[in-house]
């Protein structure tokens, strides 16, 4: 039933408990589908230390997690798409409760499901009100809750036929711009109860603001004349990644960006992120500088001490 594609790229401290997870389902139909996108550490040999016939492993030169999840895609035999991060985890009936959504509601492309946070040693919960079922207006909902997390989503094969793949060579948000596109197509099913486990590490975030995309998918494509909802949420990300344009420096992309979503200001209580990019475009290089170092400073020094 499913192929659980999982992109690896030097994570040795984490496969091993990562694969384990997936193993203890109580859901055994899947194949495990693992592409190793040019590590250098030994996660392969440690992936080569399962002796499971379900398991799956090939090997690629270094193109980026876009890339390595798109070649999972292209050899996986299931119909459903489990993606996993190698650094993540599955509770054990985690495949099995996403089964019987899907044989619930099988006009949906997308399936999702709650997920739990472990960051130093304490676990969160994702909080949220959300019920079993249909997400009734995807892009609304995604403005107050993260309901498409990778490791807690799995994607009918066959709608990647229709939109798409991921976007290889978009340097931060490759998946929600990828789950947009399917939720423009399809409805999405969400399961409330946290299924899945993000284990944050100091340095998940990393700081990317001295580079910029080299993909041709652009923000500005998913763009739809009659659906308010979708253009504010697509306009938040855009404005996220024109922030990040302006402070590496990307004056062109960014003010593109100003530009192509000044529509944000017709709606109330959000247009102040427009407004801070405008700001930003505004600022002198050398107070970005500035204020670029103090917050490597800052976070140096939260990190010594913590």
């Amino acid at each position: 039933m499913f192929s659980v594609v999982i992109p690896l790229y030097n994570k040795s401290e984490n496969i091993t408990r990562t694969l384990k997870s997936v193993q203890e389902q109580t859901h055994t139909d899947f194949e495990i589908v693992i592409v190793n996108d040019g590590s250098t550490d030994d996660s392969v040999e440690k992936v080569e230390d399962f002796k499971d016939s379900r398991i799956k492993l090939y090997h690629k030169k270094n193109g980026g997690v876009s890339d390595a999840r798109n070649y999972g895609i292209s050899r996986s035999t299931r119909p459903f798409i489990a993606f996993m991060d190698a650094d993540d985890l599955w509770k054990p009936n985690y495949l099995e409760e996403m089964a019987k959504l899907i044989e619930e509601y099988p006009e949906a492309g997308m399936y999702n499901c709650a997920h739990s946070t472990i960051y130093k040693g304490k676990s969160y919960d994702m909080n949220h009100d959300l019920k079993r079922g249909i997400i009734e207006n995807y892009f609304k909902t995604c403005l107050k809750y993260v309901i498409a997390w990778t490791s807690a989503t799995i994607v009918r094969k066959n709608v990647f036929d229709k939109v798409g793949g991921f976007p290889v060579g978009m340097i931060s948000g490759e998946d929600v711009y990828t789950w947009a596109k399917i939720a423009l197509n399809y409805p999405v099913a969400f399961h409330p109860d946290s299924l899945t486990i993000y284990i944050k590490q100091d340095g998940s975030i990393v700081h990317r603001s001295n580079k910029k995309d080299n993909c041709k998918e652009t923000w500005q494509d998913l763009y739809q004349k009659n659906n308010n909802d979708a253009n504010v949420y697509i306009a938040m990300k855009a404005i996220l990644k024109g922030t990040r344009y302006a402070w590496g420096g990307y004056l062109s992309e960014s003010k593109k960006i100003e530009k192509d979503f000044k529509y944000i200001n017709q709606y109330p209580g959000i247009q102040h992120s427009w407004k801070k990019l405008y700001l930003l475009n505004r600022t002198p290089s050398f107070v970005k500088k500035l204020i670029l170092g103090y917050k490597q400073v800052v976070a140096q020094s939260n990190t010594s001490t913590s």
